[in-house]
């Protein structure tokens, strides 16, 4: 039976028992769980059960741009005495972990498919029983969910983190620099979010609508308040755009893999290098895309901070192999997927009860 969280400071890592660390062993790398609590309507704990923490290459990009400060020592601020002073970066809040979102499998008529979803789960070929399918650390399914379930809020929400805490793990005596005893090291950030009974609870109303939820998230992003009911993929909110974010930056396709911000254009600078792209048609919303690609986003290798040309990791194409050329739409994507788990637990979401969704990750 699997104890209390970290019980006894010990750590649950990704295993088929989920076996813990000895009290004192370190692991490498940011590793950790996601623990589901599940609570009847009197908010009794009638089940938990943990699934490991497969972290994302986005994760090293996120840390990097959280781990500096927001100001810089500058010797002869003060009349010549030094000062603090803003370090001239954007807040990078957009790297911060902030949403956790969630995944199913269900048909096209929002019909629940559980694990005999091929997108999720594969036949095991020793015993026939459904796996998960496995992921790699790198940008799949273009960076986003597999099937991520729409959101509509109130009920379909864009799931925020509503809690942060911190736990630590121990450090073993007689390693150098180390006092000659154990010292805890606060290490362990657990991220926290409750799908409420109102929540998740399918596209209907009835029993056969209820999500099987397959996959969750942990991502950063720009911040958002509410969506309203939307009905969109929660990719679609993180596009941003010019003016009230819904339109896009107007660029030229050339048929390179250069394109250029057009000349009316004032926010030059909203592209910077290593960001993702969505190249959509001019005029185009997040949603809609009136250019046929096999993949819409692009990585941007290059952009001189003034300049308008923008190049890109390839050249534009259309789902013919044509080279994209003339006037069109492009939108920055601020989603950037810290960590990413196919369910081997799937669980169905109704309003009987709800879950708390417990990200704890080991940095160390």
């Amino acid at each position: 039976m699997i104890k209390t969280f970290f019980e006894n400071k010990s750590i649950y890592v990704p295993g088929d028992d989920y076996a813990p660390l000895a009290p004192g062993q370190i692991q490498h790398g940011a590793r950790g769980v996601i623990e589901f609590r599940k609570y009847d309507r009197n908010h009794n704990l009638i089940d938990s059960w943990f699934e490991p923490n497969i972290v994302k290459i986005f994760a090293k990009e996120m840390l990097a741009h959280r781990l500096p400060s927001a100001e810089i020592w500058d010797p002869i601020a003060n009349g010549g005495s030094g000062g603090w002073v803003d370090d001239g970066r954007d807040p990078d809040e957009e790297f911060a972990a902030r949403y956790i979102l969630f995944g199913a499998s269900f048909d096209e008529n929002g019909l629940p498919l559980d694990n005999d979803d091929p997108r999720f789960y594969i036949a095991d070929p020793v015993t026939t029983t459904p796996i998960p399918i496995n992921l790699g650390p790198g940008a799949e399914y273009e960076g986003g969910l597999i099937n991520a379930i729409l959101i509509a809020e109130p009920s379909r929400s864009l799931k925020k983190v509503e809690s942060v805490s911190y736990q630590a793990t121990f450090q073993p005596a007689g390693t150098p620099l180390i006092q000659a005893d154990v010292r805890a090291i606060n290490n362990i950030v657990q991220l926290q979010t409750t799908l409420r009974l109102d929540e998740y609870n399918g596209m209907g109303v009835t029993e056969s609508d209820f999500f099987t939820i397959t996959e969750v998230a942990l991502a950063g992003g720009r911040k958002i308040d509410s969506v309203a009911t939307c009905d969109c993929s929660p990719r679609e909110l993180f596009l941003e755009g010019v003016g009230d974010g819904n339109v896009p930056l107007a660029c030229i396709a050339a048929g390179t893999d250069v394109i250029s911000i057009s000349q009316s254009e004032t926010l030059i600078d909203q592209i910077k290098e290593g960001d993702q792209i969505k190249i959509v048609g001019a005029g185009d919303s997040e949603s809609e895309n009136s250019i046929s690609q096999v993949s819409p986003y692009y990585l941007v290798i290059s952009k001189v901070v003034g300049g308008r040309d923008i190049q890109l990791d390839r050249t534009p194409v259309d789902s013919n192999n044509n080279a994209i050329t003339g006037s069109i739409g492009v939108y920055r994507d601020t989603l950037r997927i810290f960590s990413h788990r196919i369910l081997s637990s799937p669980f169905k979401k109704s309003n009987s009860f709800e879950i708390e969704v417990r990200w704890s990750i080991v940095m160390s």
